[in-house]
């Protein structure tokens, strides 16, 4: 008898975990896709990023390795002959988004992606870039962290066009 009720207890018990979560809620695993930072359907064709707070990781290179990589910022568009998540800044990067996960929940937007990029005075080295972004749902202003292993700084969203 005891045996039954440890049967039907465990049946309960998964069933509990495998309920999902409340329906304002969501976690979308998504590989090679756009997102709404650079989803064309909610965002303009360019738009233009701050980088902040730049930092080293390491002691093999100093701080100023980081702003010859990054700037302080560029504008970032779709490249003309790539595929969907394919970006080009005007200085000369090149972006190419492989990886990403989101969370949307409580009007709150929350991004985990990674991208390979190629600097101007690196091409023939790709780097990837972890990144986090978050901001609030159906709007243009998102900002985020970053980490190349090697540098990691703040960046914003000022300007959509």
């Amino acid at each position: 008898m005891r045996l039954n009720q440890l049967k039907y207890a465990g049946v309960l018990l998964a069933v509990t975990v495998a309920m999902p979560g409340p329906a304002h809620s969501q976690f979308i695993h998504r590989d090679n896709r756009a997102n709404p930072f650079t989803d064309l359907k909610r965002l303009s064709t360019s738009r233009q990023i701050s980088i902040q707070s730049l930092t080293v990781l390491t002691d093999a290179v100093g701080v100023e390795f980081c702003k010859e990589r990054y700037g302080n910022g560029y504008t970032v568009s779709p490249n003309p002959n790539g595929r969907r998540g394919q970006f080009v800044s005007d200085k000369g990067h090149k972006f190419s988004l492989y990886a990403r996960s989101e969370l949307r929940g409580d009007g709150i937007y929350a991004e985990h992606s990674q991208v390979l990029i190629t600097f101007p005075n690196e091409p023939d080295q790709e780097v990837e870039i972890t990144q986090f972004i978050t901001g609030f749902i159906n709007s243009k202003m998102f900002s985020g962290v970053f980490s190349d292993g090697v540098c990691s700084g703040r960046f914003s969203v000022i300007n959509v066009k």
